[in-house]
């Protein structure tokens, strides 16, 4: 039988504990190593889940859409992505939960793509259409500028018609008259004249409407003012003060017509030159002059 000292028992226990520390120090430097690379992993994955979070929001930011079926999709897509990134932010990860986030961000990526999608054809769709509206808006300006060539013409003509239209005048006549004493009698004073009678010889055309005409005569002073204005002829945009107005009525071939202008404010009136012109509305038809002493 085999007698082992004490010593040699105590020497092989001390030999035994040191190589179970020796390995279960080995395991404790790999184990830490181990965990301090997934922490360092965990946080490196989770930054950027963070950043490629940030960058959605920001895509969302940058799209502006008018159309609200469109626009509510956008925002309800956008809201999805806020919420994981603040639970990104407010949960302590692991890897089920980084695996977690992936998978959410791939599906609101095809999300997002499709809604893309969907604003890309609206804008196409819109872009057609204002091509469509600036067309119809220039059919619409020519129209207008042929319109308006049309009714300049139209306007040429119709000025055209009614002056070829008009009575013909083939004389006027004026004299300066006194009415104060029982016997009218002309005179050439101005002191002594109280009236002009203006007489017009008027002949009708192959143009000439049916119908009563306005005879309008206008009597102009020294100074180019007129003499007893009775009021303003406002035709076709024209405004001529008149002297005297008469109206006649149909001619069929040549009639005088005669009126009476009383002379008013007298001491204003110089002696001199006073000019006669008669109109047909605003169609002027000929004229005439008085001098008075």
């Amino acid at each position: 039988m085999l007698v082992f000292p004490q010593t040699f028992n105590y020497r092989l226990i001390i030999g035994t504990l040191v190589i179970a520390i020796a390995i279960l120090g080995s395991y404790s430097i790999s184990s830490f190593n181990s965990f301090k690379n997934q922490e360092e992993f965990l946080e490196q994955e989770t930054k950027l889940v963070q950043h490629e979070l940030t960058e959605m929001i920001s895509l969302y930011n940058d799209v502006s859409i008018e159309n609200e079926v469109v626009n509510t999709k956008l925002n309800l897509s956008k809201s999805k992505v806020e919420n994981i990134l603040s639970s990104v932010k407010n949960t302590k990860t692991d890897l089920s939960l980084i695996s977690k986030y992936r998978s959410q961000i791939n599906t609101l990526k095809n999300e997002r793509e499709v809604i893309f999608d969907q604003i890309d054809s609206l804008l196409r769709d819109n872009e057609a259409l204002h091509i469509q509206v600036d067309a119809v808006s220039q059919q619409f300006e020519n129209q207008k500028i042929e319109l308006a060539n049309l009714s300049e013409k139209n306007e040429k003509l119709n000025t055209i018609i009614s002056k070829v239209g008009t009575l013909k005048t083939n004389n006027i006549k004026v004299v300066a008259l006194n009415t104060t004493r029982s016997k009218v009698y002309e005179t050439n004073k101005l002191s002594e004249a109280n009236q002009f009678e203006v007489c017009i010889l008027l002949e009708a055309n192959a143009l000439t409407t049916k119908g009563n005409k306005n005879i309008y005569v206008q009597i102009l002073d020294t100074k180019d003012q007129i003499v007893s204005e009775r009021g303003v002829l406002n035709y076709q945009g024209m405004k001529i003060g008149y002297s005297g107005k008469t109206t006649i009525k149909n001619v069929s071939e040549e009639i005088t017509a005669c009126l009476k202008i009383s002379i008013r404010d007298k001491e204003k009136l110089k002696p001199g030159s006073y000019n006669v012109d008669v109109f047909q509305n605003a169609t002027f038809l000929g004229s005439t002059s008085i001098t008075l002493k």
